[in-house]
This record gives structure tokens, C-alpha cells and sequence, in this order.
């Protein structure tokens, strides 16, 4: 009767641990990864989004510092309505933080789409705003920004953080790197205009001919840019300081304005690192032309930089300003300036008698 008692009980106990374990495995959801599909986007609202925070920072995300591209371009997608929680490398937030993450959620996870070109090549033709771009070089995949606009040559404009950009160009951009992953999200193509900006809203700077002193002059001979330039002028927020402090990298005024060409002017003091040092110019804040890199500049001294443009259009206001790099490839950009070309004199009639 003993063992008889004993091993009911044994029976009931084992019975309590299968109940137990079949209520735990029942209660157990395991949910598939979540799919994710180009299908659910809507790039309107992440280009919404990238236009609202490009100068800000989402306290609804995570935080990661200067090094923020990564995470800004994921919370445009996320805007835009794809769940990045199907990475394994997203966040709490469900944000990407590194670029490696993003290119391999992008290109193994959504199936984009995916051009790598390198610095002489222009961007596909196919790319659309609401797609995204990741930039490297010899130390990989290092900067992610997201198309905002394209200009009417086809080619794009781009929203970052890191270095805070709004609309900025692909030229800029390969001023820091060698080449650039292309991924295309978009099955739709969409148009993003880049509104006129008014010519009366824009105040000509003071030309005053300043001599060279510590750097030559250099020429350089761009195309001209003219009514059907692919640079559009466009109404946007002012770009934020440079990252380093302002007195590093500073824009002056252009002097020797002519009719169809200018000297470009600024100041540059290397704060003890080698710098290398360019002008981008154009008919608008988006710029569309840079003259050649120039340099190094060593020490700390202060160096008055010069730089000729020509091919420009008479009667024109144009946008300058002068940016330093640094041997990490990192940016330092002067404040906008603003010239107007001289116009063209008028012919005076001749009448017969």
C-alpha cells in the first residue's frame, strides 16, 4: 500500500511538471522576425522628417554624439514607414547606429536595390528622393545621408547629421570621401521641388580688392552657369556653424568682381594640423561648383587664401564660402557669403540722320 501511495504521488508530481511545462510553452509567443518590405515606404514622410530634424536631434531616439548619420538616416526610414527592427544590430529604439549595420540591413534585409561608384562618377540616374547613400573609404563605410531633392540634371541633394546638412551636394560630399554605396528604395519616383529663392531677399556684399599676402592666387575656369544651370537657388535654413570653432575657417568677402569672374577670399588658421582647403561656389546655398583642393597648410599662422574663379555669368548673385579639411577627412566650413557680378554695360543707340 506504501509504494502503491508513493508512486501515485510520483505520477501526480510528474503530471504537475508536464502541466507546468506545456502551460510555459503555450504562453511562449515565438513571433517570426518581422518583415520588412520596400512596400510599406513612403518617402515623402521620411524627407518630411529628414527636413524637420537635419539641424536637430529626436530626444525619442537614441542618443550617439557627433557620430550620428547612421542613426538620423534610420529614423528618416522609420518616418517613412519600415520597421529597422528586423536588424539585429537596431537599437532600444529600433535605430541603426553604425553605417556597416545600415548597408547590410539595406542590402540583405530590404533587397535594395544597390550602385557603388567612386568619386568621378555621378549618382545613378535611378536614385530617388527617399533613397539613401552611405559614403566611405579606405575605412569602410563611414558617413549615411539621405536623398532630399534632385537638382533638374537628375543629380541629388542630401540630408545628414554628423556634419548637419540640409540639401547639401554630392560634390561636398566627395570632398571628404573616395566612394559611395547607392541603395534604392523607392519603386515609385517621386519629385521634390527646390523652390526659387527671391533675388531681393539676398544682399550684395561690399567688394573691396584685397592683395594677396601669405598664399598665391589660383585660377581656375568653371562652366558657366546660366538660367538652365542644374543648380537650382533654394529657400534653406541657414547650415550651422563649422565644427571646429568659427575663427578656424572664415569666408570673406570676394574681391576684383568683374563681369564674368571674381577672387574668391577667406582666412584659414591650421591650429597646428595640416589643412587642406577648397571654395565651393554657386548660384545658391546648394552650391554646385568647388574648385580643386589646395594646400597643406601647417602651423599656426594665419593664411589669407585667394582663389580666381572665371566662366561666371554677368549680372549674377552668387554664394561662396571656404572650407578647411583635415587629414581625417573631417570638414570646417566659413560662414555664406554673397557676391554679385558686375553687369554687362548698355549699348548706347546710334541714330541716322
Amino acid at each position: 500500500m506504501t509504494n502503491s501511495k508513493a508512486e501515485a504521488r510520483w505520477r501526480r508530481q510528474i503530471a504537475v511538471v508536464l502541466a507546468i511545462i506545456v502551460a510555459t510553452a503555450s504562453s511562449v509567443v515565438l513571433s517570426p522576425a518581422p518583415r520588412v518590405s520596400a512596400g510599406t515606404y513612403n518617402p515623402l514622410k521620411a524627407i518630411q522628417y529628414a527636413d524637420q530634424w537635419w539641424n536637430k536631434r529626436n530626444p525619442k531616439f537614441q542618443s550617439y554624439g557627433f557620430n550620428d548619420c547612421s542613426n538620423f538616416v534610420s529614423q528618416c526610414l522609420i518616418a517613412g514607414g519600415l520597421n529597422l527592427r528586423a536588424s539585429s544590430s537596431a537599437d532600444t529604439k529600433g535605430s541603426i547606429g553604425l553605417c556597416m549595420n545600415l548597408d547590410t540591413f539595406l542590402t540583405n534585409t530590404l533587397k535594395a536595390t544597390v550602385w557603388k561608384t567612386s568619386s568621378s562618377s555621378r549618382a545613378p540616374t535611378g536614385l530617388q528622393p527617399g533613397d539613401v547613400a552611405i559614403f566611405g573609404n579606405w575605412l569602410g563605410l563611414r558617413h549615411a545621408v539621405i536623398v532630399s531633392a534632385k537638382q533638374s540634371n537628375g543629380q541629388p541633394l542630401f540630408n545628414a547629421h554628423t556634419y548637419d546638412r540640409k540639401r547639401t551636394t554630392l560634390g561636398w560630399l566627395f570632398s571628404a570621401w573616395t566612394y559611395v554605396k547607392y541603395y534604392h528604395i523607392v519603386k515609385s519616383p517621386i519629385t521634390v521641388a527646390v523652390a526659387p529663392k527671391p533675388a531681393t531677399s539676398a544682399k550684395t556684399a561690399v567688394v573691396t580688392p584685397k592683395p594677396a599676402t601669405s598664399a598665391k592666387t589660383a585660377v581656375v575656369a568653371q562652366p558657366a552657369v546660366t538660367s538652365r544651370s542644374s543648380v537650382h537657388a533654394a529657400v534653406l535654413d541657414p547650415q550651422l556653424e563649422s565644427v571646429k570653432s568659427a575663427n578656424l575657417v572664415t569666408t570673406l568677402a570676394p574681391s576684383l568682381v568683374m563681369l564674368t569672374s571674381a577672387v574668391l577670399n577667406g582666412v584659414i588658421k591650421p591650429d597646428s594640423q595640416l589643412v587642406l582647403w577648397f571654395f565651393e561656389y554657386g548660384v545658391s546655398e546648394t552650391y554646385g561648383f568647388a574648385t580643386n583642393k589646395q594646400g597643406p597648410l601647417l602651423g599656426n599662422m594665419t593664411n589669407d587664401i585667394h582663389f580666381a574663379v572665371m566662366g561666371l555669368q554677368p549680372d549674377t548673385l552668387y554664394h561662396t564660402r571656404l572650407v578647411g579639411v583635415a587629414l581625417d577627412g573631417s570638414l570646417t566650413a566659413g560662414s555664406d557669403t554673397t557676391f554679385r557680378t558686375a553687369a554687362a554695360p548698355r549699348t548706347a543707340a546710334i541714330v541716322e540722320d
